[in-house]
């Protein structure tokens, strides 16, 4: 509960700002002159986002012509999200997570003792769920979202029955989504636009979950297109898409100052090795950033940072 009023401070605060302020970034080019590890991976990600997707079986980091490796555990988790197309992110981020997921294990095993006690037959479906499960789902028009509390084990989908008949509608799914919020979890019944009664959570949204663990907003920004797009289709309806909004606003508040790739690039150099490898090459001298994605032609872009637009 504590974190939700943290998150609605923070919505609020944003709207102060006015809605732009908070849901368009610009990367404003501007002199760079120290750069880290962890900036030249979020610099890649940047280029690499939705429709480029591809995991980078190996990357290259250079920083004014000194190749640099990772040594502190959130880069080298990074890193390994970057390498691979679908990470088993439920792995991942276990260390980080574990509190959370040994807590919605107990809020589960108590979920099912409550309706024990009221004689009905349920059964947990499914869990954790790996990424190339969760894009399948999303492309039949089974779920509506490319990242989901089931990629990192903090969701489960469960089926109530009936002499070993399997409800797929039935009033009690209510009763069960009212257990489920007794014991401190949220419950898909409640899920706007596409409510899911057979689905229960650890976090009310995404934002709650990425304003918790910051150093989760690197595997969401992998999907900022598929956010931003969302958004923008619901223009008309924003009660739709509270939840895609309030992400938004929390990946960019996590993104001011950070060194970006500005949008206009530079031809590429020739003389770079031309190896499958992903690359990203700092020069500080130059305030440039050399960035190419596996097996693809690279290019440079002008060094800056993140910014809020303009109020209009």
């Amino acid at each position: 509960m504590r974190f939700l009023c943290l998150l609605g401070l923070l919505l609020l605060s944003a709207s102060a700002h006015g809605q732009l302020d908070s849901l368009r970034l610009q990367c404003k080019p501007q002199k760079i002159d120290f750069v880290e590890g962890k900036d030249l991976l979020g610099l890649y990600r940047q280029r690499d986002t939705l429709p480029n997707h591809r995991g980078a079986e190996a990357i290259v980091l250079v920083i004014n012509q000194q190749a640099i490796r990772l040594q502190d555990s959130t880069s080298i988790r990074y890193l390994a999200g970057l390498q691979q197309e679908y990470p088993a992110l439920d792995s991942l981020w276990a260390p980080i997570l574990l509190d959370e997921i040994q807590g919605f294990g107990l809020q589960k095993d108590s979920l099912q003792r409550l309706v024990n006690q009221l004689g009905w037959k349920m059964r947990y479906l499914q869990a954790a769920r790996n990424l190339r499960r969760q894009q399948a789902l999303k492309q039949s028009g089974r779920s509506q979202v490319l990242l989901s509390f089931h990629n990192f084990n903090l969701a489960a989908d469960l089926g109530l029955y009936v002499r070993r008949r399997y409800l797929r509608r039935s009033p009690r799914y209510i009763r069960v989504g009212g257990l489920a919020k007794q014991v401190g979890m949220f419950w898909g019944g409640d899920f706007v636009g596409f409510p899911d009664p057979g689905h229960v959570q650890r976090f009310a949204n995404s934002a709650a979950l990425v304003m918790k663990y910051p150093s989760l907003a690197f595997e969401f920004e992998k999907y900022r297109d598929h956010y931003e797009s969302i958004y923008r289709k619901n223009a008309m309806r924003l009660d739709l898409v509270r939840d895609t909004e309030a992400l938004l606003i929390i990946l960019n508040r996590l993104k001011v100052g950070k060194v970006c790739a500005c949008q206009k690039a530079l031809l590429p150099n020739l003389n770079l090795p031309t190896e499958d490898a992903a690359r990203v090459e700092v020069n500080t001298a130059e305030n440039n950033v050399f960035i190419k994605p596996y097996q693809s032609n690279g290019y440079y872009y002008a060094l800056g940072r993140w910014e809020y637009l303009p109020k209009k």
